[in-house]
């Protein structure tokens, strides 16, 4: 009987998640953006990598092809200690003719970060130009990194941030720069060392969803960290998008609140890294990179065990919930 049940929970728990969309070709990505060429509707997939790896393909399910780097010469930023080759969390959009893509230098675990922007018009790799920092200033309260850019009314944002005092949100007086507003708080977990980050900010319908991911990120081994407490993708919601962010229970978000919507199941491990793809074919998709539960069960593969995952999301509610495809 006991052997019944404990069957039935692993089924339950397994099945709380629908399947994750189909990958084929090079399906290897870390801390991804993913966006759909205007000219001739080719899927761009940008990662965290040496240069900004860059994947394309004719679909979302593939096959994807490994086309190089981004920014084969590196960033003209200067931060100390840190490789202007090792350039993280990309986030990429469209805008009046142009691409732009923001881009990160950070020395790991400290506050030493910098972010940048580069613009083309193909997001061909090597046809990037680098405008370097977009100037947003340094303070003690927040990183400067895993920036998203978004419009609100017509007023252009970024969010960015990780650990620390959480996520922020800054006012750009341009593409390129940041304007004169002080960057304001959007979100922060008071549990442990305020382990969120990636902020990913939607708009659908009257509300602006803010997604972002919790938990330990890392290259996995296979015992860290305690189950329960690695990656996973949660979301607060707002009708300004500028603050008031709230949970599905009400809870404040700047108080720890954040409603989960997708976290460890079946083979897909610690998802995170999130953004959210308006697609013209499936409407809204969340693609995110997770790690592979065999990798993790056979000791960890580094960075080299990230791949890419997408999901379709259903409003319906009021709330996204990933569907199957």
């Amino acid at each position: 009987m006991l052997a019944i049940f404990l069957c039935f929970l692993l089924s339950a728990v397994t099945s709380a998640y629908p399947a994750r969309g189909p990958c084929t070709g090079d399906c290897w990505t870390h801390d991804p953006s993913m966006i759909r060429r205007e000219s001739d509707g080719t899927y761009f997939r940008f990662s965290t990598g040496t240069g900004v790896n860059t994947m394309m393909s004719p679909s979302l399910q593939g096959p994807w092809v490994d086309v190089g780097r981004a920014m084969p010469n590196g960033s003209i930023i200067h931060v100390d200690g840190v490789d202007s080759n090792d350039i993280w969390a990309p986030d990429v959009h469209y805008q009046d003719g142009l691409y732009y893509m923001y881009y990160v230098l950070s020395k790991l675990g400290t506050q030493t970060s910098e972010i940048g922007v580069a613009t083309s018009s193909t997001m061909e790799p090597g046809s990037w130009t680098d405008h370097g920092i977009v100037g947003i200033p340094a303070n003690n309260a927040y990183n400067r990194i895993d920036p998203n850019w978004i419009t609100i009314n017509g007023q252009q944002y970024l969010q960015f941030g990780s650990y620390w005092q959480g996520l922020y949100q800054v006012a750009l007086q341009s593409p390129l720069h940041v304007g004169s507003d002080a960057p304001h708080q959007l979100a922060l977990n008071s549990s442990l060392n305020h382990r969120i980050e990636a902020p990913f900010l939607y708009q659908h319908d009257e509300y602006y969803y803010l997604f972002y991911s919790g938990g330990i990120a890392g290259s996995y081994t296979a015992t860290y960290p305690v189950q329960g407490e690695e990656y996973r993708i949660d979301v607060c919601r707002s009708t300004s998008g500028t603050g008031g962010f709230v949970d599905q229970t009400d809870k404040s978000c700047l108080e720890s609140g954040g409603t989960l919507i997708l976290a460890s199941h079946d083979q897909v491990y610690a998802p995170g890294g999130q953004g959210v793809l308006n697609d013209r074919d499936l409407g809204p998709i969340l693609y995110y990179h997770y790690y592979s539960l065999a990798a993790k069960q056979s000791g960890g593969t580094g960075i080299d065990g990230y791949l890419y995952g997408w999901n379709e999301l259903d409003f319906s509610t009021g709330w996204p919930v990933v569907k199957a495809v």
